[in-house]
């Protein structure tokens, strides 16, 4: 089977979910290919590999044709957005592709949602065009077959649940240190809680607790801290490798609800210990193989940090995790759900 995903953006941090996906289709044996009106090069840690000579940016006048899109026998958008959902739907519908849709985020959650009525706002006067197309999305997506990352979007949206996919390469490190290297290991957005961890290894670390962070230093980097700045995806994975502890402190925000980090999976592969709070689907993602506590709860984290730094605790946590990532998230393990819903939706088209 050919198939041709539709990217948002192939130089942001969405690219990530388009590369578990073709690693699926990869893996089938079938010819894969990513295409994006936007981006002027490949997302960072994905730009030296095999997946980044798969992607191709389409020019701003490219008209639909069987010749642009590699003529395939299904056309995937990857998030339900006006930039990669809508072209998407049209050109299926142009040149009778099948489609189906990929949802990892909650993307239309944030466009919509009144947790924020000022920022909201600010949207409406500034972005009007942009809510349309967001409601556009939302009439077309009805009846479109989809996959969704997780439990928490798959119940908001239905379709196949997909999460996240990964290699098995082995454990990390072994547990030995009394003296934890904690790591946050992505993109470092507000949202994401990175200043919440912040303060709960500064109360540690004059018991020997550090800290590494995959982004540029602040102005107040602390001297138990590392900032690294941006890695490619084998560096990242080299920092997960190594840490004693990995945290994701995502905070319960809009923009935080239902994303599941492929970071965090990242960990558990590796046996990290790990720590997250009780934001969905993080809990439903870590079972019982890591430490859940309240978002946004400096008292709890230091507590959680502070239990992990006896390292046989540390190692039975990582067995754990490393179990249930191997049981759910591998290629192999997720390989016949996507191939058969990219079967079944061939004979599948959107209308309306």
């Amino acid at each position: 089977m050919k198939v041709t995903f539709f990217s948002d953006d192939l130089s942001s941090n969405s690219l990530g979910r388009v590369y578990c996906l073709w690693r699926l289709a990869d893996a089938l044996g079938w010819d894969a290919s990513v295409i994006s009106p936007r981006g002027e090069e490949v997302w960072g840690p994905l730009r030296d590999t095999p997946f980044a000579r798969a992607c191709h940016r389409l020019a701003a006048d490219t008209k639909p044709s069987h010749d642009e899109m590699g003529d395939p026998d299904l056309l995937i958008a990857v998030k339900p957005l006006p930039s990669s959902f809508l072209p998407a739907w049209e050109w299926s519908r142009a040149l009778g592709i099948p489609l189906l849709v990929d949802i990892d985020d909650p993307d239309l959650e944030m466009q919509f949602s009144w947790e924020r009525p000022i920022r909201r706002l600010g949207r409406i006067l500034l972005r009007a065009r942009g809510l349309r197309g967001s409601r556009v999305v939302r009439k077309r997506l009805v009846g479109v077959p989809r996959f969704v990352s997780n439990p928490w979007l798959q119940s908001r949206y239905g379709g196949t649940l997909l999460p996240h996919v990964r290699d098995d390469r082995g454990p990390g490190a072994a547990h030995a240190s009394t003296q934890p290297r904690i790591a946050f290991v992505g993109t470092n957005q507000q949202h994401k809680g990175v200043s919440i961890l912040r303060q709960a290894v500064a109360e540690l670390a004059p018991e020997g607790f550090r800290l590494i962070v995959t982004d540029a230093p602040p102005a107040d980097a602390a001297p138990h801290e590392e900032w690294v700045g941006r890695t490619s995806m084998e560096e990242g994975l080299s920092l997960v490798s190594g840490s004693d502890i990995v945290v994701i402190p995502s905070l319960d925000a809009v923009h935080a609800r239902g994303q599941l980090p492929v970071k965090l999976i990242d960990a558990m592969m590796l046996g990290r210990a790990i720590v997250v709070t009780d934001v969905d689907p993080l809990p439903w993602a870590i079972g019982s193989g890591g430490v859940v506590i309240r978002a946004g709860s400096v008292s709890e984290l230091v507590h959680a940090l502070r239990s992990l730094s006896d390292p046989s605790k540390r190692a039975r946590l990582g067995r754990s995790a490393r179990s249930i990532a191997i049981a759910r998230y591998t290629i192999g393990e997720n390989r016949r759900a996507f191939e058969a819903a990219c079967r079944a939706a061939v004979g599948v088209r959107a209308d309306g």
